[in-house]
């Protein structure tokens, strides 16, 4: 951000659609995020313009505020000229003060962009610099900083076979969220009807979401997915033995195996990991969060201009 540039770590998180970052104006004695994360100051930028509006955005993780400004952004190989972001200078919660990243840089649609600003992507579309108006998105299962977006189409080292593609559907009028369809949730190849249900028109309401860790549904209709599942060994013994889990969406079926839906975390900063189920029940008016453990198995591409998701299968890259 700015000139000079001022550099952050972000999340890009397609379940938002904000840009923001730490302020330098943040009182580090009362949020020690601000302590512990790169700050923007906007006194060292030639290119800042103020725009001083006030902002409060929610995330499932917590809130934070602050003002919203006019900059310079670079990522990637592109600068985009006077985009509006937010500087926070209020993070309330140990979450903040944990979290790696200094920021979060929103992938979503403009329909949930907080206070109406253009999402970080549209300042690209709109200046024209893109070979297409698609980024993709492969998540490793590795350890190590291998994962990639990739702004203006796919990359196909990192995907197999053809993409199948998922029409965007609103919600409640608006058209904000990657929100797609499922057909159906499988069990090693039993269907549960998690999908059934006349106000849903027996679809599974899924939002497709890099910034959510977990996989969650509707409390009454993911317990009977864990149930099925069963018990996740801490010690990760019976990882090989858990089934498979498969989700269809535009009448394609796509598996998804333990090793992806399991998740091997440390209990504590350092400690030994353990295994634990990437699931979580979470009632938000019917609404499904298709998160990293789908999206590491499947690349994912993201198409605002035909509202469309796509998924392929994601191939670790040769070394």
């Amino acid at each position: 951000m700015g000139t000079p540039p001022q550099e952050f770590l972000t999340i890009f998180d397609t379940g938002s659609s904000n840009l923001r970052v730490p302020s330098s104006t943040c009182d580090k004695s009362k949020y020690p995020s601000c302590a512990n994360h790169s700050l923007y100051d906007h006194t060292k930028s030639s290119t800042y313009s103020p725009n001083g509006k006030a902002f409060t955005l929610p995330y499932g993780s917590g809130v934070c505020s602050g003002f919203l400004s006019d900059d310079s952004m670079s990522w990637g190989n592109f600068t985009v000229h006077n985009a509006t972001f937010g500087e926070v200078t209020n993070e309330p919660g140990a979450v903040w003060e944990e979290v790696p990243f200094d920021g979060i840089c929103g992938m979503g649609l403009p329909g949930i962009a907080v206070d109406q600003v253009p999402t970080p992507f549209s300042y690209l579309m709109k200046e024209k610099v893109l070979e297409s108006n698609i980024y993709g998105f492969y998540l490793s299962s590795e350890e190590k900083p291998t994962s990639v977006l990739t702004l203006g189409g796919t990359n196909s080292h990192f995907y197999e076979g053809d993409f199948t593609y998922i029409p965007t559907q609103k919600f409640l009028g608006n058209a904000g969220y990657w929100l797609i369809n499922g057909d159906d949730i499988k069990i090693d190849g039993t269907s549960l009807g998690s999908c059934k249900g006349f106000l849903s028109g027996n679809k599974c309401k899924m939002v497709v979401d890099t910034g959510t860790s977990v996989l969650t549904g509707p409390s009454k209709k993911l317990a009977p997915i864990i149930a099925k599942i069963g018990n996740v060994s801490s010690d990760c013994s019976n990882v090989k033995s858990l089934p498979t889990i498969t989700f269809t969406f535009a009448g394609k079926d796509f598996d998804l195996g333990p090793e992806f839906y399991v998740i091997k975390a440390p209990v504590s900063p350092g400690g030994p990991e353990e295994c634990q189920l990437g699931m979580q029940a979470m009632d938000q008016l019917g609404l499904w969060i298709l998160g990293d453990p789908f999206l590491r198995a499947y690349y994912s591409s993201f198409d605002p201009v035909n509202s469309q998701v796509g998924f392929a299968k994601a191939v670790a890259p040769s070394r």
